[in-house]
Parts: C-alpha cells; structure tokens; sequence
C-alpha cells in the first residue's frame, strides 16, 4: 500500500508539474498566435518545446505540435521571421527560404511590434491571474517586510562583529533590502573580493553600521556565517483549558508581541513566557491580516518545569515567490529580482557579474524548483509559476535576435527607416544567437545536474515545515 501511495504521489508531482510548466509555454505561444492572426499574418507552426515532433497535425493551413525539446516553444510567422530558426525549430514548417514564399502580404512593422510583445504580455497577464490567485486563496503565508534576525551565534564572526537578534538589517553597502531574501541575495552579489559587506542595521532603535565577512555555503552562495532569520510564530494548535485558549487565540494566530517585546520565532517566545513567569500579561496576534491585543495568563507546568500558555507552534518559512500577499507586490517583486540579475550581469563591481552567472538556473534548476513547490503545496507551485512568468516575459524582451525583443529592434528599424532589415540578415543573426543561446543553456543545464545533489539535501529546508513543539 506505501508503494502504490508512492507511486500515485510522484505521478500526481508528475502531471502538475507538466501542466504547470506547459501552461507558461503555452500561454506566451498563445500570445503571439492570437495577435499574429488578428493583424491577418500568415503562421505556418504553431509548436509547444522545439526539434522533431512527438505530435503534430496540420489545419487550415498551419501545422500544430509538440516537439521533443520541452525547453520552450515557438509560432513560426515568415513575414517576422521569414527563414525562421531552422536549427532547432526542425523542418516541419511549410516553408524555406524567403524568396521561395512569393506572394506573402506586406505587413506593417508596427503590428510585427505587436505580435512580438503579444508573448509577453500574455506572460504577464497570466502571471497577473495567478498573483491574485494567491491573494484570494485561504492560509496564504504571511507577508515578509522585514530582514531581521532571529538568532546570532556567540562567539561567532556576526557576534563579534556586534550583530544581536533582533536586529533589522535596512541595507548591504548601501542597498536597501526588504526581505531576507534580498539580504541573502545582496550579501552574495556585492561582498566583493574581501568578502565583506557593509550592513546598514536598526538595533534598539539605533541605526548603524557594522561591517561583517562572509563566507560559501554548500550551495556556493556567499552567507554571513552564525546568523539565522527570524521566523513566523504562528499558532498550529492550542490545548484544552489552556491559557492561550482562555485568552481567545484561534489557530493560524501568527504571534507578533509578548509582554511588549516582539516575538522572533517560536524558541523565542518559549524564553519570554518563561521569563514571565504566571504574571498576567499581554499578547499581541495578527489575525486575518489585523493586530489584536489581548491579556494572558501563564501557568507553571510541572512537567516542563517553566511557565506555558499552551500552543503548538507551527513554524513559516516564506519562500521567494510566496513574500507578498497583494497581487501588485507580488508583481513588483518578480520584476525586480530579474532586475537585479540583470544589472548584476552587467556590473562593474569586482566579481558581482561572476557571482550573478554562477546563481543562473537552467531547465533543471527551474523544473526542481517547481517539483519542491509542488510537493510544499499546490498554492506554493502556483506562487512560483507566476514567479517563472514574469521573469520569462522579461527576458523575452531583452534586444536580442532570436528573442521577442530582437524581432521588436528588427520592427522599429524598419519602421523609423523605412528599410527592412534584409531576410538574410535576420537568418544569421537569429540562428547564430539561438546557438549561443542554446550552448549556454547545456552549461548551466550540466551545471546544475552537478549541483543536484546539494539542493537535494537542502530541500528540506525550503519548504514551509509545520514543525508542531508545546508551548
């Protein structure tokens, strides 16, 4: 019975995860069809993945397929792209070369502008779709609006360096982070050669600045060793009778003051009950997105020996793409990460254009992250495919040939010359930058089979553990 339950679970990891990353292909496809036949161009293939079909079939005059290579997809328009990528779309298409196509309508560069944004912009709709998806769907993860830390080790380089817990971390060498994730992020991209960076912290309302050394993890991320984030102390259940049960707390409470002091995690919280000993006190939760007050009362336990309220903990690990609950913070944050890689790829900065190449992910990266999301929960997979869409959607726009954005740069010079850019040119450009394209993407691909092994080990650690301890 474990068996068959094993293999139904893998299959159901399966099915989702094809759909899901099918559904992102499919819907950027989607865009440039609908809006190439509005504007009346001819579309010889309409193809999900690319190289030889494992299905196709050919209807009013366009052929329809999948493709073996499962890395992306294509509509082959010969009036955008008029020889197309013939070395990895195949030879399916209707088609040769430009000259063998006589009688193909003119078509303004303007609406070859359109076609080319319609991908896009269909990415972006859906990923708007799923972003309030998220929003309205019951047990979200909290909002993530701070960086600050939960635990620092004595004696360790943070300690000594004066970092404590519950410090706030405003900015890494003067750029300012949000979340723990764009502390982790900024920490890796500009520590520089010393391997040190310069944080900008609020500690006991005190702003100031302490300099710290980092160091590779075994994910080859550059980290401030002995420090941990604080994490959501969230209610996972109350006992019978007890304090906290007195007091009106339900569970899914997310426990944010006791006692006047902001509660970092759960352990911390054990430690302030502890040290209030049976006072009656005041304890402040966020319920649906709201902050009540309420008293409290511990009783000593004879069992544990220390005062308890009586809660089960349910720890929260925010993930990346699950920081944000409303739809354009959600948006916003998508955009900016791949922003950020962006303008770390072009940077100056000793090391940050290497360090920003060496956290790319290709297919596998990106189908293991979906699998992990997949298996924390259904919301989680769906967080992170509207992550994948916005990123993919500005990428897609980016000037290069082969890409929506190389098409729109081949539209806009024709249009403000009025001069097409010769069928031959694009040919050469178009296919040569897809071989570049598709030579780093086996790179990075082979890169992170080698990798594999560690994020296996570390999944664990990603995914939102309902860790369930008396209080």
């Amino acid at each position: 019975m474990e068996t068959l339950l094993a293999i139904l679970h893998v299959s159901y990891l399966v099915i989702v995860l094809v759909i899901l990353f099918g559904l992102t292909i499919f819907v950027h496809e989607l865009g440039h069809f609908l809006v190439a036949l509005r504007c009346g161009m001819v579309i010889d293939t309409f193809s999900i993945g690319f190289g030889p079909a494992i299905w196709k079939r050919r209807r009013n005059g366009i052929t329809y397929k999948i493709g073996w290579i499962p890395i992306g997809g294509y509509v082959a328009l010969p009036q955008l792209d008029p020889a197309a990528m013939e070395l990895i779309q195949g030879k399916d298409k209707a088609g040769g070369k430009p000259e063998d196509k006589p009688g193909l309508p003119w078509i303004s560069p303007w609406k070859k502008i359109l076609v080319s944004l319609a991908g896009a912009s269909f990415n972006v709709l859906f990923g708007v779709l799923l972003a309030w998806v998220v929003y309205v769907s019951p047990g979200v993860i909290p909002e993530e609006t701070s960086a600050v830390l939960g635990m620092v080790k004595p004696a360790s380089g943070a300690w000594e360096a004066g970092l404590r817990p519950g410090d706030e971390i405003l900015a890494v060498n003067g750029s300012p982070v949000k979340t723990w994730n764009d502390f982790t992020i900024e920490c890796h991209l500009v520590s520089g050669r010393d391997h040190k960076v310069m944080l900008t912290v609020r500690s006991d309302e005190e702003v100031k600045d302490i300099e710290v050394a980092t160091a590779e993890n075994s994910s080859e991320i550059q980290v401030i060793d002995g420090i941990d984030r604080a994490h959501v102390c969230q209610v996972g259940g109350l006992l019978d009778g007890s304090p906290a049960e007195d007091a009106g707390l339900l569970q899914r409470d997310i426990v944010r003051q006791f006692n006047g002091t902001r509660v970092l995690d759960s352990e911390h919280l054990v430690e302030l009950v502890s040290e209030c000993g049976e006072a009656t006190t005041t304890i402040v939760v966020e319920r649906d997105g709201k902050l009540l007050e309420m008293p409290i009362t511990p009783k000593h336990d004879g069992k544990y020996d220390r005062a308890m309220i009586g809660i089960m903990f349910g720890e929260i690990y925010v993930l990346p793409w699950m920081q944000y609950k409303k739809p354009w913070d959600q948006i916003k944050h998508d955009a900016k990460s791949i922003f950020r890689i962006l303008r770390a790829l072009t940077s100056r900065r000793e090391g940050e254009a290497r360090r920003a190449a060496g956290a790319l992910g290709g297919p596998p990266a990106i189908i293991f992250m979906l699998w992990n999301a997949i298996s924390i929960s259904l919301l989680n997979a769906i967080g992170f495919i509207r992550f994948l869409n916005i990123n993919l959607a500005i990428l897609n726009l980016l000037p290069i040939p082969v890409l929506d954005g190389g098409h729109i740069v081949f539209a806009l010079w024709e249009g403000l010359t009025r001069r097409r850019v010769h069928p031959r040119v694009i040919n050469i450009l178009v296919n040569v930058f897809a071989v570049l394209i598709i030579g780093v993407i086996l790179i990075i691909s082979v890169r992170d089979f080698i990798r594999l092994p560690k994020w296996m080990r570390l999944g664990e650690a990603s995914e939102s553990v309902i860790e369930q301890k008396d209080e």
